[in-house]
């Protein structure tokens, strides 16, 4: 506000004209306002009251005190409406096309000619992942009494089947083919006991290459670029949601190859030698098909309902009785998991089986017409190759719980 600009105000509101004294007067008064008007609003506010206290009225009642009050108030509205239209990121991107723009200003400047910037907001978010869709459910809350807790509440799922049962290894380079030699089948005799001067039996051996082929658990997750700076803590747990999320996807594939590699239970001497058997029966059981061919199993698979049956013993008259979990799993390393079918449990040798995996590798980018829609994508992915040897397959064995209850049971 020039002192010019508020004798023009001063005039404009007065009913008749200023004299020499009174111009004067409001001259200095105007250098006065000016010097008010560039403070901030809290020194402002206190020369105001100053000025105005030091004031009179003109012959129509219009007080000078009243143009220098409207003026100050109408200075404060402007300073709130800008705090309220520009968000920190506006202001941002504001600051960087001035900088920008830095040069052509200079030039109008100091030529006094005209120059023009054009500024918008960013646009609204896209139905993909936005600040609309992340966060729903909310409600406007009239309590002052009200915290909001910043923790996550999320989807429970199962342990790391790779890691915690079967080891598998992280390496730099995953190989689209991963080769070994097995074993073939001896066609031509075994050795045996020979006589003196009697032939020797003849024997071979031979293998064979076997291969398993990389595969790759992947998924993306797309997002506004709003969603992201509105809610940027948030956005960074989202993240690693996502990334365990394809890493189920590899536990789970993983998983899946491996109980369809292992074979089914045929019989052992354990068949038809309880009166009362139960699922910890029907584990040891699986635990001597593995020793019959020649492996000593360490670990069995097993969904929580079975776990819990294990260590459970009911005798003939319905007692129960509680089993230590050393007991109820035969000595063996349980790795409990609903991704294992209900009434299904898999004994077997860990050292059998390997796995070969990449890191977690996550790339950000846009495609098509992300970029001028505002949204960006991420791609998560794992690269992972399992070797399920033939040959030492009967290393493992899967058990239907009712059927080998059933093989267990001594008869009548």
């Amino acid at each position: 506000m020039k002192k010019e600009d508020f004798l023009k105000i001063v005039r404009s509101n007065s009913k008749k004209d200023l004299s020499e004294q009174e111009v004067s007067f409001l001259g200095s008064m105007g250098e006065a306002i000016e010097q008010a008007f560039q403070a901030d609003s809290v020194t402002r506010k206190k020369d105001i009251e100053n000025l105005t206290g030091m004031l009179g009225s003109f012959d129509e009642g219009e007080t000078v005190s009243g143009v220098i009050r409207s003026l100050a108030q109408k200075v404060d509205e402007m300073e709130q409406k800008a705090k309220r239209g520009l968000s920190a990121n506006d202001k941002f991107k504001l600051r960087q096309m001035l900088d920008d723009k830095k040069d052509e200003i200079k030039a109008a400047r100091n030529t006094n000619s005209a120059w023009a910037i054009e500024f918008r907001a960013v646009r609204a978010a896209s139905a993909a992942m936005t600040t609309s869709t992340v966060v729903t459910g909310a409600s406007a809350i009239n309590n002052p009494n009200f915290f909001e807790d910043m923790e996550l509440v999320v989807i429970k799922y199962p342990a790391n089947f790779i890691i915690d049962a079967i080891g598998g290894r992280q390496v730099a380079k995953v190989p689209n083919q991963w080769g070994w030699k097995e074993q073939a089948d001896e066609s031509d005799g075994d050795a045996a006991a020979v006589l003196e001067g009697g032939t020797k039996p003849l024997t071979d051996k031979s293998f064979v290459w076997k291969y398993a082929t990389r595969k790759k658990y992947a998924g993306r997750i797309e997002f506004s670029m709003e969603m992201e700076m509105d809610f940027d803590q948030l956005f960074l747990e989202i993240v690693n949601m996502f990334e365990q999320q394809v890493i189920r996807a590899w536990n789970t594939g993983v998983q899946t190859d491996l109980m369809a590699w292992v074979p089914s239970y045929t019989s052992t001497e354990l068949d038809g030698y309880y009166v009362q058997p139960n699922v910890a029966q029907v584990i040891e059981a699986g635990k001597l098909h593995v020793s019959d061919n020649n492996y000593d199993a360490d670990i069995v698979l097993i969904n929580p309902a079975d776990a819990a049956k294990a260590m459970i013993h009911q005798n003939a008259d319905g007692d129960v009785s509680y089993l230590p979990s050393n007991v109820a799993f035969g000595g063996l390393t349980p790795f409990v998991s609903n991704k294992v079918p209900a009434g299904t449990i898999v004994v077997g040798t860990t050292g059998i089986v390997q796995e070969q995996h990449s890191s977690f590798i996550l790339r950000r980018g846009v495609y098509g017409d992300q970029l001028i829609s505002n949204e960006e994508t991420i791609i998560g992915e794992v690269f992972s190759n399992l070797k399920l040897p033939t040959r030492s397959k009967v290393g493992w064995v899967k058990m239907d719980v009712d059927t080998v209850l059933a093989a267990l049971k001594k008869g009548v």
